[in-house]
């Protein structure tokens, strides 16, 4: 076997925290069992052994067939353990499972053991006979335990899985032995009870599950993904040192892109020294924020990524999910966009939050306030008003992006504008509209004279028998008559037209509790329409197994 570099690296983050204690982190919490109903328990007899292996699973009830997600549970976790990307899996109506593959790793029987992988097969052949499968777009993902039995996965899953996912993950299980065990934390005598079933360690044995010493599956992974994320400040303030990552993806990259490529796209030695002394990249290579986190090195190829984060022992949810290539190519540009809307726009869940979560690499500066109007001051306020505010709107987004370019300035707006007490106001609300227009279009302070492309997003229905009638009655006919003529200027401005209200109108109901505030399923299409209507893209195509 060649030698891995930087194998003892390592050791420095042993000098560096040797007094660090086991903090606690969301990703090991093994006590959170909150579930949303939809997701069952079931029982999937193993093809190793015949035990029952559990799982939490969810079939998509769409009637086409869906993507499927394997998420790994994490080192002290198992099958029952909260997983923070359950709501997302709803949001997608994409199918999910979430086995158990011997649960904790404080046993022979788990920890990368001959039973593991059988188990993650049994559970991924069960979801596709159980669930509504698009067996093109299969993907495992995990962090922690879960990042490392990701890579485990990588290296010896037979499926023909089309991504793989492991954040904070663990490579080398002897070395992460003696950081534990210097750093006085539990998962040292994890790995004696799993290795030697006492209180000794036996190394060759931890070598045996590490995937750093497995040999590449070349044959199988010729059309497969592995992106490898960890934070940066891991094994300072979390359990495991970012040079697990960094010398699995080392290693694969040699196997995988020998020869020229290896050396430009490798970690060097120095890099790996500078990011350990310094916790950050002095010069990095990279000006991305992901879901907000500086970049600090990407390294990227069609077939295996590195990406170190500005953070600890975790996995960037929401957006994880985003990064997984399924039938989308826009995750991964670098958009700059300005929201400008109502309360749909304003609130935690909103339609700005939810192009923040689908463009995990993009900028989106929220200028959104509850009870915003066009044109109107709305409860007698001026800041409701974006027409007198929108030099403001404007000047927040050049400030903060510096010298770079504004992409896209979505209007969000029209609403409040329905209101009762405008409705005879009407005329007025088109002819706001158009003035906001030409007040963005002819502002003079954007960079490099870069004028953005501004999309009208239409105000969503009205669902009349909830709504607050003294307040909103006869709100959607109105705001029907106004979505008329708001497309009519987007043809005359050249605007990029969003019809939320065609998009929501069928059964509207069930998108509203109040009539007027969307819920987060509504939200979540409206963010989705949004994008393709933005930059519609050709969804990638098929991988050949």
């Amino acid at each position: 076997m060649k030698q891995i570099p930087l194998l003892l690296i390592s050791g420095l983050l042993i000098i560096i925290q040797a007094n660090a204690q086991d903090a606690k982190t969301t990703w090991d919490d093994t006590s959170d069992k909150t579930w949303p109903q939809a997701f069952t328990i079931v029982d999937i007899p193993s093809s190793a052994d015949g035990s029952i292996q559990k799982a939490r699973f969810y079939p998509t009830q769409q009637p086409t067939p869906q993507p499927l997600i394997i998420s790994l549970h994490t080192w002290s976790g198992d099958y029952d353990q909260e997983d923070p990307l359950a709501n997302e899996i709803l949001l997608r109506k994409w199918n999910y499972i979430h086995p158990d593959f011997r649960g904790p790793n404080t046993r022979p029987e788990a920890c990368g053991s001959e039973l593991v992988i059988p188990d993650i097969e049994d559970a991924i052949r069960f979801a596709i006979n159980q669930g509504k499968v698009d067996i093109t777009e299969v993907h495992i993902i995990g962090v922690s335990g879960g990042g490392y039995a990701t890579l485990l996965s990588f290296m010896k899953l037979r499926y023909p899985i089309k991504s793989f996912h492991a954040w904070a993950s663990i490579s080398d299980l002897e070395d992460w032995y003696w950081e534990c065990k210097a750093r006085d934390l539990k998962y040292a005598k994890h790995l004696e009870q799993v290795t030697t079933q006492s209180d000794q360690f036996d190394a060759e044995e931890a070598r045996k599950r590490s995937p750093l010493y497995m040999a590449y599956p070349a044959a199988g992974r010729k059309d497969a993904q592995l992106t490898i994320y960890a934070g940066l400040h891991d094994g300072y303030t979390g359990s495991v040192p970012i040079t697990h990552s960094i010398n699995m993806y080392n290693k694969l990259l040699e196997e995988i892109y020998p020869g020229e490529r290896y050396n430009q796209e490798k970690v060097s030695d120095k890099t790996i020294i500078n990011l350990l002394s310094k916790r950050m990249q002095p010069a990095p290579d990279t000006s991305l924020y992901l879901g907000g986190r500086k970049v600090h090195l990407l390294r990227k190829t069609p077939r295996l990524s590195l990406l170190l984060f500005e953070g600890g022992h975790e996995m960037i949810v929401p957006q994880a999910l985003s990064l997984l290539p399924i039938n989308n190519t826009q995750v991964n540009q670098k958009l700059n966009i300005l929201t400008i809307g109502d309360s749909n726009g304003a609130v935690e869940e909103g339609w700005p939050e939810q192009l923040r979560k689908l463009l995990p690499y993009s900028t989106i500066i929220n200028t959104s306030i509850s009870g915003n109007t066009i044109g109107f001051d709305n409860l007698d306020q001026e800041k409701l008003n974006s027409l007198k505010n929108i030099e403001d709107y404007l000047q927040t987004a050049v400030d903060s992006l510096t010298d770079q370019n504004l992409d896209y300035i979505i209007l969000g707006l029209g609403t409040n504008d329905t209101k009762q007490i405008f409705a005879k106001r009407q005329d007025e609300v088109a002819e706001n509209m158009e003035t906001l227009i030409q007040k963005i279009q002819s502002y003079q302070a954007f960079p490099n004279q870069h004028t953005p492309e501004i999309i009208i997003l239409t105000p969503p229905p009205m669902d009349e028998s909830k709504i607050n009638k003294e307040k909103y009655g006869g709100g959607d006919q109105r705001i029907r008559k106004n979505n008329k003529k708001f497309m009519k200027l987007a043809k005359e401005y050249d605007c990029t037209w969003v019809n939320s209200y065609a998009l929501l109108e069928d059964n509207f109901s069930s998108s509203t509790t109040d009539g007027v505030h969307l819920n987060e399923k509504a939200q979540f299409r409206v963010a989705q329409q949004i994008i393709n209507e933005l930059n519609p893209s050709t969804p990638a195509s098929s991988p050949t197994y």
